[in-house]
């Protein structure tokens, strides 16, 4: 009995639910370091004389960062679509009838 107790906690496939939060946390903190990052870079960027080596360096660095933008909405996109498929392998129990 114990031991399929134990088999059955690890067949578990997919992001659980209980797993969800610390997800989109995590998501969420990256995507404001990376908007706060752009925020600095935009405003460094301004400081210095237009045209100038820092200038176009910040501005390459702005570049940069809005790239990682559109990554952020993938991933959230992978998350919601793992959360997605977790549950319905857990409710539908793929994969063996339950004891």
């Amino acid at each position: 009995m114990e031991l399929r107790k134990i088999n059955s906690a690890n067949s578990k496939k997919g992001i659980q639910l209980s797993q969800a939060f610390g997800a989109v946390l995590t998501l969420v903190l990256v995507a404001v370091l990376v908007i706060i990052a752009i925020f600095l870079f935009v405003t460094l960027s301004a400081s210095f004389t237009e045209n100038s080596s820092q200038a176009n360096a910040s501005d390459a660095m702005v570049t940069e960062f809005a790239n990682y933008t559109s990554l952020i909405g993938l991933v959230g996109t992978i998350i919601f679509l793992g959360l997605v498929i977790g549950v319905l392998v857990t409710s539908f129990a793929f994969g063996g009838r339950r004891v």
